[in-house]
């Protein structure tokens, strides 16, 4: 790497003093409050000396009670002093025990109500709040509930809980309802709406938020100059609709239900669930009913017939935490897993730390420790295994032969759009590199006749070929061939049977594959194999004039693999052919669907005379099969034709020349260590797409007779089961519910989650959704809506947008639109100084709120800055950005080397890095991505200097600045350093640099030439831009 000159390290520590003191600046500008705050409209301070003229239980003392007073007096009867509640009514107006004749509270009589008497005493022994609990009531607080008790002492359900009814907005004279509240709530404080943000700004600001990704220069262009009354939400309707906005959505999502790429625990050994989270882009990009999205997750395996998508939106119920550690106790890890799945719901859905009750009855909020435990009830129908090994200590016969490289079970496997994609990308840049080749005009001539003959007579490209002679090893009679050349055998399977079948190869046949199919059949029950379950191992050998062929590569669409490694297995067929499904896999009726192996040859073959192809089969229990060859390379094993479709365009042409032709024929004839560099390249791709298949770990419902029972775990603990406990809804929120017969399943879980009577997941969905665009949610706690979340700063805004949401028929883009088409959102940030003193959190959003970009972003950023970011590829698997080799070197079990990703792959956006839960990549881990041990519905953002030494350091972003460079020399060829750093403005940070900036960047470069020749000094330029504050943040 290029040694920085003296002075890039000194401007590069300008850069790095700037950029924590920027992030220190917003830190105290846009402090990420985690204690409780009251609606800036009701609150009062607790050294005030006057109190709000009416004083309400939810705005004013139920966050006074629940942060001073419920642990002693709450919920929780386990904890409960005196048997004396505070968060109920009747708990609160009850009499003492000590003393019948006196109240806690009584309302109206403060002079009566022995609780205030105990917080206005000076009497240490008496005081309450007791000194050693550390939180003593201030005189604020004191005077706050000395007035509530005067007016009444008035309890209110917590807004959370509360049903969702929906507001009509103030008139406030705004267009858009939003607004309305907004500036309602702006009205007491004598504030106004900031303006709106320079357009600029505004669409960097939106196309960050609903892409993840800064404008293009054209787009930024176009919407500049685009002056009708709409342009804005024209704007917003083509960022909706592009397939980035699923992407951008995905990551809180995936934050929100604990995706990884990896198990977690002990060897964090790896899973297959890519295709979840194609799913989750897709159901964003597709713009799915968010109640049809949350079915499908908890209970789509549940559905009648469901589809492959709905078993993949399944995979959310698998991302647990899982173990195959020797000597871990089974049920440990069972009871583990249910918990994470209930914990998983509360952050997901209801927004309350639902694993508080894990060990007892929540000490805030009314849910119980058997409400916990009744609803990991709901699980208990999901096929798991404590531990996913079979060891002498914790047997499991389910899986036989398991080991550390095995993936886990169930899975589903199944073709993937994602994967289907990269395969025809593969096939395509194929072709391409094969077209830089020119062939022997006479040889290729010869070729497209023969070929095209053969097309007329086999439209497919596959020539199923006629046996000549089929003999059998033993005393066994051979089978015979039918008319369809299949060959078919019946009866028990025969240990070491072994077919000899001859074809006869008719004159000037060209032979590139061998398609061999297994096919099931009504002689052997509809199966492809003849053993007990269907299935078939077999080995062929295939000679041409009895000389074994050669074979470059062989290929399955269906298999069950000889070996796993790191919790995959290779890509092509091993030697021996086992039949479908591996354990658990589904289709779990894959022995009832047709196989398909292909056998290529290095080079094609041509026979100008007759001869004879011999395939000799050793198969205790294949049923039926039929052998096909064609003269194409790279046939998808699988599909009905062997022919690419541009390819077959081209033969139905009639065309005599025909660069499509070519290519096919470079492909078949050159042997495959003298294609172009890129074919080869190419081939790989296709190789590893897997025919467009790709394995999903998924839930997979055991029977009925076959659920375990569920019990309370007194204190969590899995070795003293209490009580049975049967699936049921939170007590508290299902009072009208009336109890079911019949064992409730996920479905009902599912549908429980969308009542009516379930406030919780509307208000939960929004309120995350606000903070997307607005740095913070309307109430900012976002894990925690309970007693001891955070009162909403607009109250009525939140329901109406809970309510609206439901009323749309769960639509997450008209919500999305709703917000960001709003004036406020579209208002200036962080222009008026003033604020920062009246309202320093910016809860009463009279601006809008600059923020940091997330760390997949900040990456996503430098890409699309530089030019680098790859393609329009959507979905897909895992990449590994640049890391040592040795990044892994401390997981073992099995040992791991950390291989980054090349070519395109290295460039693909943040969203698909592999996620290591216990070694993330150290860019995210330093700009704070959770490791998603956990669901994270909220990323904490810090200040480090680490931050900007990765900025400067990680090889992503020195790259990134090199290819900015260029890209900038590309784009301006020759121009002045004055136009190549207003062009780079403009694609960093949307809009030209001041006369200031140039001058001074002007300067820089000046000097850094004539003090070091040596070093690209527009390079190093770049490196410092995409450092700046402003690069990583979005206003």
């Amino acid at each position: 790497m290029q040694r920085p000159s003296s002075l890039v390290l000194f401007f590069a520590a300008l850069c790095l003093t700037a950029l924590l003191g920027s992030l220190a600046w917003l830190a105290l500008r846009e402090p990420a409050s985690t204690s409780l705050t009251l609606p800036p409209s009701q609150a009062t301070p607790n050294n005030a000396t006057t109190a709000p003229e009416t004083v309400g239980f939810n705005a004013h003392i139920r966050p006074i009670l629940s942060d001073k007073c419920f642990s002693c007096h709450g919920f929780d009867s386990t904890t409960r002093k005196e048997k004396l509640r505070l968060d109920t009514a009747e708990g609160a107006y009850a009499a003492l025990e000590s003393d019948p004749k006196k109240f806690a509270i009584v309302p109206g009589k403060p002079e009566e109500s022995v609780v205030l008497q105990r917080i206005l005493t000076t009497n240490p022994d008496v005081i309450m709040p007791p000194p050693d609990h550390h939180k003593p009531l201030s005189e604020g607080e004191k005077k706050l509930i000395t007035q509530w008790i005067e007016q009444g002492a008035v309890y209110q359900e917590h807004w959370a809980f509360d049903a969702i009814a929906k507001p009509a907005p103030p008139e406030t004279g705004a267009r858009h309802p939003i607004d309305n509240f907004i500036r309602e709530n702006l009205k007491p404080h004598g504030l106004e709406p900031s303006p709106p943000a320079d357009k600029s700004t505004l669409i960097r600001r939106v196309t960050l938020d609903l892409t993840g990704f800064p404008p293009t220069p054209k787009e930024l262009d176009a919407f500049l100059k685009d002056e009708s009354p709409d342009a804005y939400g024209k704007l917003v309707d083509r960022l909706l609709a592009s397939p980035r906005y699923g992407e951008r959505m995905a990551v809180p999502w995936l934050d929100a239900v604990r995706y990884a790429d990896s198990v977690g625990y002990h060897g964090d050994q790896n899973a297959r669930i890519f295709p979840y989270r194609d799913y989750v882009i897709d159901s964003f990009n597709a713009n799915k009913p968010f109640d049809q999205f949350t079915r499908e997750q908890l209970a789509g395996d549940l559905m009648p017939n469901p589809t492959d998508e709905q078993k993949i939106a399944t995979g959310f119920l698998r991302l647990n935490l899982m173990t195959r550690e020797g000597g871990a106790q089974i049920n440990e890890y069972l009871a583990k897993s249910a918990a994470d799945r209930v914990r998983a719901v509360g952050a997901a859905w209801l927004g309350l730390t639902t694993g508080c009750a894990e060990c007892h009855d929540h000490k805030f909020d009314p849910f119980t420790a058997k409400d916990f435990y009744s609803m990991a009830a709901f699980f208990n129908d999901v096929r798991q295994w404590g531990v996913y090994s079979h060891y002498n200590s914790s047997p499991n016969p389910d899986l036989p032969g398991s080991n550390n490289d095995w993936p886990f079970p169930p899975e589903l496997y199944a073709k993937t759009r994602s994967v289907m994609e990269r395969m025809e990308e593969a096939r395509e840049a194929s072709y391409a590199a094969a077209k830089t080749v020119t062939p022997d005009p006479a040889a290729l001539e010869a070729w497209r006749q023969s070929t095209a003959a053969f097309l007329t007579a086999n439209p497919t490209g596959w020539l199923p070929l006629q046996a000549t002679a089929i003999t059998r090893g033993g005393s066994l009679p051979p089978p015979s061939q039918a008319s369809d050349q299949s060959i078919l055998l019946t009866g028990e399977p025969v240990k070491n049977d072994t077919l000899t079948i001859t074809y006869a190869l008719p004159p000037n046949t060209s032979l590139k594959t061998i398609r061999l199919e297994a096919l099931p059949d009504a002689a052997n029950n509809n199966r492809v194999g003849r053993s007990p379950d269907g299935k078939f191992t077999l080995t062929p050998k295939f000679a041409v004039n009895r000389k074994v062929l050669g074979l470059s590569y062989q290929q399955a669409d269906r298999r069950t693999p000889e070996k796993y490694s790191n919790g995959s297995q290779s890509p092509l067929l091993e030697n021996t052919w086992q039949s479908a499904p591996a354990v658990f896999e589904e289709p779990s009726n894959a022995a009832s669907l047709p196989h398909h192996a292909h056998y290529h040859l290095d080079a094609s073959r041509t026979f100008t005379k007759a001869a004879t192809l011999t395939l000799t089969l050793k198969s205790a229990d294949i049923g039926k099969f039929r052998v096909s060859i064609s003269p194409f390379a790279d046939p998808i094993p699988g599909e009905p034709s062997a022919l690419h479709p541009q390819l077959a365009s081209a033969f139905n042409s009639g065309k005599t020349t025909d660069p499509d032709i070519a290519a096919a024929y470079i492909l078949a004839t050159t042997p495959f260590k003298k294609l172009p560099a890129a074919a080869q390249q190419a081939r790989g791709e296709i190789i590893a797409a897997r025919a467009g298949y790709a394995h999903s770990m998924i839930s997979q419902p055991v029977p009925p007779d076959k659920i375990p029972q569920a019990h309370l775990l007194p204190r969590g603990d899995w070795m003293n089961p209490g009580e049975k406990v049967e699936p049921a809804f939170p007590a508290f929120l299902s009072k009208h519910i009336p109890p079911s017969e019949k064992r409730l399943t996920r479905t009902e879980l599912a549908e429980w989650l969308l009542a009516e009577e379930n406030p919780l997941t509307s208000r939960h969905f929004v309120n995350r959704l606000w903070k997307q665009f607005f740095g913070k949610g309307l109430s900012n706690i976002l894990d925690d809506l309970g007693n001891q979340g955070e009162w909403p700063s607009h109250p009525e805004l939140i329901d109406w947008l809970a309510a609206e949401f439901r009323g749309s028929g769960w639509d997450v883009k008209h919500m999305v639109r709703l917000i960001v088409t709003s004036e406020t959102y579209q208002q200036a940030s962080a222009k008026n100084p003033e604020l920062a003193e009246i309202d320093p959190n910016n809860r009463l959003l009279s601006e809008q709120s600059a923020r940091r970009l997330d760390a997949e972003f900040i990456r996503d950023n430098a890409l699309a800055i530089s030019g680098l970011i790859a393609g329009d590829r959507i979905g897909g698997p895992s990449i590994l950005p640049y890391q040592r080799k040795n990044y892994w070197e401390n997981l073992n079990f099995p040992e791991r080397k950390y291989l980054s990703s090349t070519g395109p792959d290295q460039y693909r956006r943040g969203l698909y890095t592999h996620w290591q839960r216990t070694f993330i990549h150290p860019m995210f881990a330093a700009f704070d991505a959770p490791s998603r041990e956990e669901c994270a519905v909220d990323r904490f953002q810090s200040n480090s200097p680490q931050q900007a030494l990765t900025l400067l350091n990680d090889p992503t972003f020195v790259e990134a600045a090199k290819a900015f460079a260029a890209r900038l020399e590309r784009e301006i060829p020759g121009g002045s350093d004055a136009d190549k750093i207003s062009r780079a403005y403009i694609l960093a940070l949307s809009r030209p640099p001041s006369e200031k900036e140039t001058e001074n960047l002007t300067a820089f470069l000046e000097k850094l030439r004539k003090e070091d020749t040596s070093v690209d000094a527009m390079n190093q330029l770049c490196r410092v831009i995409l450092n700046l504050h402003e690069t990583i943040n979005r206003y």
